[in-house]
């Protein structure tokens, strides 16, 4: 069965057949933009698996600090970057999971070629990490916006509660009145006290009852 997935500008992916009596299986991929092969192909491997490790790392809820100065400055950027690759990867790598859902041992390493580093493993555990529900239940949190795409509307939250910023969610249909709430509270949150926010909102949580995500349902000023 062949299956034709997203377009990928600028690079081609080949899935290579398993070989013969082998459960491993090899994609490569082959950068076209001429300027990043400029960069030399060293520089942008090591950006790629290092960009790779982060946001799979991420999605699971591990913790993992970029080595390459090209994905470190990702993390700066003040758009969610790496939020809304969480979000974007949760259904793709859960249904990867799906060999190890059958067998709960099974375990599938990702490396790469001609090095022995272990960039990622899936395994249960990290199974549990993508297996996501919505709670039905509003519940309130109170804090401050620290990052926000107004295009996608996928942000940060500091809930004050916890004590550690959060990835939120506004709908694609929220008033402008909603928005600029949250526009607010990210532009005043570096002064002490000020661009509190109070946000109704359902939780995403993992099977583990982690919470991954805040789905907003209002905003109020505080």
């Amino acid at each position: 069965m062949r299956k034709q997935g997203n377009k990928i500008n600028g690079a081609k992916l080949f899935i290579n057949p398993s070989r013969k009596g082998s459960f491993e299986e090899l994609l490569t991929i082959i950068i076209e933009n001429n300027a990043l092969v400029g960069i030399g192909a060293s520089v942008v491997g090591a950006a790629f698996y290092d960009l790779l490790k982060l946001t799979w790392s991420k999605t699971f809820n591990q913790d993992y600090e970029p080595t390459t100065p090209t994905v470190k400055r990702l993390i700066d950027r003040k758009e969610p970057f790496i939020g809304e690759m969480e979000e974007a990867l949760e259904i793709p790598l859960e249904q990867a999971h799906r060999p190890i859902r059958q067998h709960r041992d099974m375990s599938i390493i990702i490396t790469r070629p001609r090095d022995p580093y272990q960039i990622i493993k899936l395994d249960n555990d990290t199974l549990q990490s993508v297996s996501i529900r919505t709670e039905n239940e509003v519940v309130q949190v109170v804090g401050n916006v620290t990052r926000y795409n107004i295009i996608s509307g996928i942000g940060r939250f500091y809930d004050d509660d916890e004590e550690k910023t959060i990835s939120f969610k506004i709908p694609d249909d929220a008033g402008s009145s909603q928005r600029r709430r949250i526009t607010w509270s990210l532009h005043n949150a570096q002064t002490d006290g000020e661009g509190k926010i109070r946000l109704e909102v359902k939780k995403i949580v993992s099977a583990r009852g982690v919470t991954r995500r805040y789905l907003v349902q209002k905003v109020h000023r505080i």
